[in-house]
C-alpha cells in the first residue's frame, strides 16, 4: 500500500519478515527503497484492490501471517481501525500548527481510510462550526465520489485498471471504516 516503506521499516526493527505486494504502475524505486528496509517486495501485475486480496490470501495460508493494510472489510476491522487512529494523530498534530480554525480541509483519498480519520477529525474538533472538508481523488478510481452520488449509503466499487499517477491511490474499492465516517 502507500505506507509499505513505513511497515517494512517497523518489520526491520522489530525482527520479523516483511513481504509487500505493490499494484501494476508502482515505480521501481519505491520497490527499491522498500527492498532497502529488508522487505521482499514486488510490483504485482493486478490493481491495488486485487494486491489487498492476494496479500489476504497469502496470510490465510500460515496462521502467524498479519495483514497490515488499511483497507478495511467484513472480519478485517481491527489493524485499520488502529491505522485510521494514527492518521488521526497526523490531523491532531497539523491542527496543533494551525494559529487558528482552518477554512478547508483538503485531503486525498484512495480508500477512504485517510480521509474518513481527516474528516472524522475536523468534524469532531470543530462541531459548531466544522471547515469545508474536500475529499480528492482520482477520476479512474473515484469509489468514494461513486458512492456519495449514489446516495444510498453503500459502497460502490469501481474495477478495471484504474490508472493514476499514484499506483497507491488507484483504490477502486473503499474502506467500510472510513465510508462510515465519510
Amino acid at each position: 500500500g502507500n505506507h509499505g516503506r513505513g511497515v517494512a521499516w517497523a518489520a526491520n526493527k522489530l525482527g520479523q519478515k516483511c513481504v509487500i505486494r505493490m499494484p501494476v504502475g508502482s515505480t521501481e524505486i519505491r520497490r527499491q527503497n522498500i527492498e532497502n528496509e529488508g522487505a521482499e517486495c514486488t510490483i504485482e501485475t493486478v490493481n491495488y484492490d486485487d494486491c489487498v486480496r492476494m496479500v489476504a490470501q497469502e496470510a490465510s495460508r500460515n496462521e502467524n501471517d498479519v495483514v497490515v493494510q488499511d483497507t478495511a472489510w467484513e472480519g478485517y476491522e481491527e489493524i485499520p481501525s488502529w491505522i485510521m487512529q494514527g492518521y488521526s494523530t497526523m490531523a491532531d498534530e497539523a491542527n496543533e500548527q494551525f494559529e487558528e480554525r482552518p477554512t478547508h480541509v483538503f485531503v486525498q483519498a484512495g480508500v477512504g481510510s485517510l480521509a474518513g480519520a481527516v474528516v472524522g477529525y475536523f468534524a469532531h474538533k470543530y462541531k459548531e462550526n466544522p471547515p469545508v472538508m474536500v475529499v480528492c481523488e482520482a477520476s479512474a478510481a473515484d469509489c468514494l465520489y461513486r458512492s456519495a452520488v449514489q446516495a444510498d449509503g453503500n459502497l460502490v466499487n469501481v474495477t478495471g485498471d484504474l490508472q493514476t499517477i499514484m499506483a497507491g491511490l488507484a483504490c477502486g474499492e473503499g474502506n467500510t471504516i472510513g465510508w462510515d465516517i465519510l
